[in-house]
């Protein structure tokens, strides 16, 4: 029974998965931060709840948080601390949420029995000890998606309260500068 139920959820799941990764090479304009930033405006009162929400449940789809952050700095210049902190908390529950998935979907014995050097070259590199600049090097920087070394360290077993921090440190910057400098585009959209 749990068995079954455990493939169901994978195949919902993957299949949500898919849709949204066609979505996003199909379609990207769906996604860009100005029409995040006009779906947003055009939900008045519902609109910061909405993002919260969004910010908080993107990763379970695998959707980049960058364009939510930047939007959300676009439509609501006038918060940005409040911002940093929903978008702060969105990083966290986002790698909580991919960290998990390995295990919780059964992906990392998947993995382990298939790819048994690959997984063992990832958790050799991630439990030596650059693991910390390895992280914040990678949350850091932005064209990969930070979403991916949360994975990585969840199939690693990498422990999730020492990925924290390092993770922190690459991915506050970027945010900090995306909700300011999504501010000032806003602002000069607006003119």
């Amino acid at each position: 029974m749990n068995q079954n139920l455990l493939k169901n959820f994978n195949k919902i799941w993957l299949s949500i998965v898919a849709v949204n990764l066609m979505l996003l090479a199909f379609l990207p304009d769906w996604f860009s931060r100005e029409s995040i930033s006009g779906f947003l405006e055009g939900l008045g009162a519902l609109a910061l709840v909405t993002y919260i929400f969004v910010s908080l449940a993107r990763a379970l789809l695998f959707l980049p948080i960058t364009p939510f952050i930047i939007a959300g700095a676009i439509t609501f210049p006038d918060m940005p601390v409040i911002l940093w902190v929903i978008s702060t908390l969105g990083v966290v529950v986002g790698a909580f949420i991919v960290y998990s998935f390995p295990s919780l979907g059964g992906y990392d014995k998947f993995l382990e029995e298939n790819y048994p050097k690959a997984v063992d070259y990832l958790k050799r590199k991630l439990l030596g000890r650059y693991a910390f600049w390895i992280i914040a090097g990678w949350a850091f920087f932005p064209a990969v998606p930070t979403d991916a070394v949360c994975y990585v360290s969840g199939i690693a077993k990498y422990p999730f309260r020492k990925m924290l921090l390092p993770l922190l440190i690459g991915e506050l910057p970027i945010v900090t500068a995306y909700i300011f400098l999504g501010a000032e585009i806003g602002e000069w959209l607006r003119l």
